[in-house]
């Protein structure tokens, strides 16, 4: 797995994030489901779960956003263009309805709204995710309230659990 770098200016400083990238294929049962065979094994990995779908959510919203900006200076840049060649032509400034209704037909606006719309799409995918991981980790606080460290340590398993590999060292502490 690579190296996942998230550099954020903040003040005079740049802040850099280091985590690992997700694998192209996530199982959502797998990670939205509890595993109550391996409680132990959830807990310690559902906030790094968590903080993962964050982060993809976050990445995700930025894609959208930024292609939604594209798309709006796109279609003033159309707009103005129909005006101008309205008026070129000799004829009446166009009304807000006649551009709106050429946009509307406009054959590279119609293909840039309609990958907007996947992209929404693909935010309320990953949206979904995160407001179920979140349920998750909820549950699982509630489950393990109480549990002291040496049922803990008995309690894990190794195995993989919520995208990561959970290993049990037998070395007493």
């Amino acid at each position: 797995m690579s190296e996942d770098l998230i550099k954020i200016p903040v003040g005079g400083k740049i802040i850099v994030l280091k985590g690992s990238d997700w694998d192209s294929d996530i199982e959502i049962d797998e990670v939205t489901q509890i595993q109550y065979d391996n409680l132990f094994g959830e807990i310690v990995t559902v906030s790094s779960l968590y903080n993962r779908v964050g982060l993809l959510k976050a990445d995700v919203d930025n894609e959208y956003e930024e292609y939604k900006l594209d798309c709006q200076v796109f279609e003033s840049q159309v707009r103005q263009q129909y005006i101008k060649s309205k008026i070129a032509m000799g004829e009446k400034k166009p009304t807000v309805d006649d551009c709106e209704d050429h946009l509307n037909t406009h054959p590279e606006v119609m293909q840039k709204r309609k990958r907007l719309l996947q992209l929404k799409k693909n935010c309320n995918y990953i949206d979904a995710l995160y407001w179920a991981v979140q349920s998750k980790d909820k549950k699982l606080s509630v489950l393990m309230k109480g549990v002291t460290p040496e049922e803990f340590a008995k309690g894990i398993l190794e195995r993989r659990v919520n995208t990561f590999l959970v290993k049990k060292f037998n070395e007493k502490l």
